[in-house]
């Protein structure tokens, strides 16, 4: 049984590494977490760099769970294209209050946890000045 996740933020540009830097201030160090920003330098090829981060980990000891920038993205459409290769877990859109959550929930993936967290309205956008006229409207009423 595994035990253990390993969690790689993959973004267009240095957002990855902003992520990062985000996480060890609210989390702390985290040695599962790591970074890969995507097209900094000409020479980058995407295939190239998914074929070496799936042959070199070990999917029977740990997880895996890659998260993307943005749905329909190069890097998002990078990792789609190996789904069926391999046994990882591909979450996109991701925002930082779903990343600390993930890193501080222990041990190996649990599906149920990624689908709900997914769909929790924590997760996702919110126009806050929507919100907050919302809020002064139902108050008014009161």
């Amino acid at each position: 049984m595994k035990n253990n996740k390993q969690v790689i933020i993959a973004t267009h540009g240095e957002l990855a590494d902003g992520f990062s830097s985000a996480l060890k201030i609210i989390v702390g160090d985290i040695k599962n977490l790591h970074t890969l920003c995507c097209y900094m330098t000409p020479d980058f090829d995407l295939n190239e760099t998914i074929e070496k981060i799936m042959n070199n980990h070990d999917f029977e000891k740990e997880d895996l769970i890659i998260c993307t920038d943005m749905m329909g993205g190069s890097v998002n459409n990078g990792f789609v294209k190996y789904l069926g290769l391999y046994p990882f877990h591909l979450i996109t859109n991701t925002n930082l209050t779903f990343l600390v959550e993930l890193l501080l929930t222990p041990g190996s993936v649990d599906i149920d946890m990624l689908e709900e967290r997914t769909h929790d309205s924590m997760s996702h956008i919110k126009y806050v000045n929507a919100l907050l006229n919302q809020f002064d409207n139902e108050t008014d009423d009161i």
